[in-house]
């Protein structure tokens, strides 16, 4: 019961945080529309603001192993949400350079955020748990994301876009003040003796010497570039192609986030008990192949029905897989190294999501939403030669 105890608190909040931080990466592509013309920009153009989010987000996950070590994690992770809220306030200014400084900041937010998760829970979480556990954590994403699809678009009729986005900040805010409740129990969690510094080798080695995690690496990338496939344009293309209001598409977007939230619960639970986390990642990346292929075939004769369908099936593949594969990575990573092994994990997947949504870019500025959902459809085989690959390392490690 107190071992119990000990993790459920924490996971709630931390959720709870990985929800806000989400919350305010995700709400600027969905009001895109809407926000990008008043700062004299086409809307076509939103995938450099994720760009701008995550190369930030990049260069913090660099530091975050050692500051995650260094410092008392949970007071780490709030002032991650500071940041966050002074992000979405400069954003709100409708400055495009102001804005563009905003968006770094909720990158430098981001990029720390599962480190010092994981941190945290994989002390308290006993190992049978952790696939569950990281998952229910992980829930936080999606849900930051149908956050962004049901609340902005509503708020931005009502009020416009900059006080949608305001909202995200005094949401940070608060949130953050609720964690200093929580600080305190967490200072024993520092180890003053580690240095910050902005490391790269010493953590990317720790994962290249392991061919079981380096096959997880290869893995992962597709799945990111394909959930902000989903995330940063379905709104834009359901609008622009398929003619949905900003309203429907957004709930589109909220049904899917709000599919892969409770996927990850389900997926974790699975993935606890009753096939291993890898045979559940590589289900998972034929889902997501799957649905990013039905998406391309959108048309404005599909039923609104089966668009939310799709939508569904989207999220569980695209949004559901990240607890699962944070927890495998943590029981792979070599014994007190857990935040450097996932810090250096999310170097690989934020350069992932950078390089991902520019190409995405791209391949919509010269052929169609319609192409680049496909492309990425034939991307995820990539996912699933690695998850097949790193499930005979497995087994070979352990017979």
């Amino acid at each position: 019961m107190n071992e119990r105890a000990a993790y459920i608190g924490p996971t709630i909040l931390l959720t709870l945080i990985q929800a806000m931080v989400s919350w305010a990466v995700f709400a600027p592509p969905v009001l895109a529309k809407q926000a990008l013309p008043t700062m004299g920009i086409d809307p076509a153009w939103i995938g450099l603001q994720p760009t701008i989010v995550f190369v930030a987000a990049t260069i913090s996950s660099m530091v975050s192993g050692g500051v995650v070590a260094r410092f008392n994690p949970m007071r780490a992770s709030q002032i991650l949400l500071l940041l966050a809220a002074a992000g979405s306030a400069l954003i709100a200014t409708g400055d495009l350079v102001i804005g563009a400084l905003g968006s770094i900041l909720i990158g430098i937010a981001l990029g720390p955020t599962t480190p010092a998760s994981s941190h945290i829970l994989s002390r308290l979480t006993p190992r049978g748990m952790q696939p569950l556990i990281f998952s229910i954590k992980q829930t936080g994403v999606p849900l930051g994301g149908a956050l962004a699809g049901f609340v902005g678009p509503p708020l931005t009729l009502l009020w416009g876009w900059q006080s949608a986005i305001l909202v995200i900040a005094l949401a940070c805010l608060a949130v953050a003040l609720i964690t200093e409740l929580w600080t305190r129990g967490y200072a024993d969690f520092a180890d003053a003796s580690r240095k910050i510094s902005l490391e790269l080798i010493g953590p990317l080695r720790l994962v290249l010497q392991s061919p079981v995690l380096r096959w997880m690496l290869m893995g992962c990338v597709p799945l990111v570039v394909i959930q902000y496939a989903l995330t940063t344009f379905i709104v834009l293309y359901l609008q622009e192609d398929i003619g949905l209001s900003v309203i429907t598409a957004g709930a589109v977007l909220a049904v899917a986030q709000a599919s892969g939230g409770t996927g990850r619960i389900l997926f974790g639970a699975i993935a606890s008990r009753f096939v291993t986390p890898l045979t559940m990642l590589l289900l998972l990346s034929l889902l997501a192949a799957a649905a990013a292929f039905l998406t391309a075939s959108f048309t404005q004769s599909w039923p609104l029905a089966m668009i939310y369908a799709v939508g569904v099936l989207f999220g569980a593949g695209a949004a559901g897989w990240n607890g699962v594969y944070l927890a495998e990575v943590a029981r792979l990573a070599p014994a007190g190294e857990v935040s450097r092994v996932t810090g250096a994990v999310g170097f690989v997947i934020f350069t992932g999501v950078v390089i991902g949504p520019a190409v995405f870019t791209g391949l919509v500025a010269v052929f169609s939403f319609q192409i680049a959902y496909a492309c990425m459809g034939v991307m995820m085989l990539t996912s699933v030669l690695a998850f097949l690959r790193a499930a005979v390392h497995v087994r070979a490690s352990s017979s």
